[in-house]
């Protein structure tokens, strides 16, 4: 039976994005809420009555208890274990790792079979060195965490603890604890650049089940929907355009007469896409401008961002599809070329004509 859960998240600010947005890390919005907001809702799935997110700055979500987030990760979170009503169980989570709700109801369910007093959510890898390595002896007991190289159990961030398993000075002594692991075998995403919010977005637009269309979204009987797609409030889809499933258009979005909307593509809250552009495994951040007739794709449009009519975004593959990510407030002028994996700058201006990168 499941006791009194509480959700506790370490949501540093990170600079992996900022190339793209002003935002804080975890309030870069993905799919119409912030990525911390996604996490939340993942703890909120599994029962989590209480929610504490260790931030850094000017960081809020509705519902959510901050605390200050110090450089000592690890001790921030013992801190806020320790701080924990009793008897209750504490699932800890980060903005760095997002895996979804499905990995934290089966971690959550190993905890309370086994009866551990912590349980931690692993991944097999063949390196583990861009990571935190989980020590496993041969009966499946945790022995600790650290670093290291080659074939492992690499840690992605969501771990079960009970309060009282916390040694007199607030520390998890690995050793005199009953600790497992939960071997998870389902998709996750490291947000550690732009370009894991397309993974993001991929992997999450995949797991749609049926399309969502609001009742306050204006969609003109002459667009054309195919596949599953999530349209939010106040939307319009206008004459002519095809979007072509998964794809998620957010609050106040405008889709313009023509314009082809194709697979893994989010258009996010207030953005606005130009008659007869395309857009293709991207994301078109908050209040960005698409101007007509422009392809995008496989790329990151960044908040209040200008890409004016005619432009094109050239990909290329290597180990993923690329194309560029345009930061926030940026402008790019009309019919230009931007090549594969440019970067252009937040508030940079590129001038009509240009072939940039």
């Amino acid at each position: 039976m499941r006791g009194n859960l509480v959700g506790v998240i370490i949501a540093p600010n990170g600079s992996e994005l900022r190339s793209l947005s002003n935002e804080p890390k975890p309030m870069v919005n993905v799919m119409g809420k912030p990525l911390l907001a996604h996490v939340v809702d993942n703890l909120r799935s599994i029962g989590a009555f209480r929610v504490i997110a260790a931030v850094e700055g000017n960081v809020n979500v509705n519902g959510v208890e901050v605390s200050k987030l110090t450089k000592d990760y690890w001790g921030t979170l013992t801190s806020m274990v320790k701080e924990a009503p009793r008897g209750s169980t504490v699932v800890f989570s980060s903005t760095e790792y997002y895996v979804p709700r499905e990995a934290y109801e089966a971690l959550l369910n190993t905890h309370l079979s086994m009866g551990y007093d912590a349980t931690i959510l692993v991944t097999a890898v063949e390196d583990t060195s861009s990571g935190v390595r989980v020590n496993v002896n041969g009966e499946g007991k945790v022995m600790g965490l650290g670093s290291g190289v080659g074939p492992g159990y690499l840690f992605l961030e969501l771990m079960a603890i009970e309060p009282d398993a916390l040694d007199a000075g607030g520390e998890l002594n690995w050793g005199s604890i009953k600790a497992g692991v939960h071997l998870w075998d389902g998709w996750f995403t490291r947000i550690n650049s732009p370009w894991s919010l397309l993974d993001l977005t991929r992997n999450l637009l995949s797991g749609l089940r049926e399309s969502t269309i609001s009742t306050r979204a204006k969609v003109s009987p002459k667009a054309s929907i195919e596949g599953l797609v999530v349209i939010d409030d106040e939307a319009t889809l206008d004459h002519n355009c095809t979007l072509r499933g998964p794809v998620y258009v957010g609050r106040g979005a405008y889709v313009g007469t023509g314009v082809l909307l194709r697979n893994y593509t989010s258009i996010e809250e207030g953005a606005v896409i130009g008659a007869n552009a395309e857009v293709t495994e991207s994301i078109v951040g908050p209040r960005a401008t698409i101007g007509r007739g422009s392809f995008i794709g496989a790329s990151l449009i960044g908040p209040k961002a200008v890409v004016e009519p005619g432009v094109v975004t050239l990909t290329t593959t290597v180990d993923r599809k690329i194309g560029a990510v345009i930061g926030e407030g940026a402008r790019v002028g009309a019919n230009s070329v931007i090549k594969p994996g440019s970067v252009v700058k937040p508030g940079e201006l590129i001038n009509p004509l240009t072939h940039y990168g």
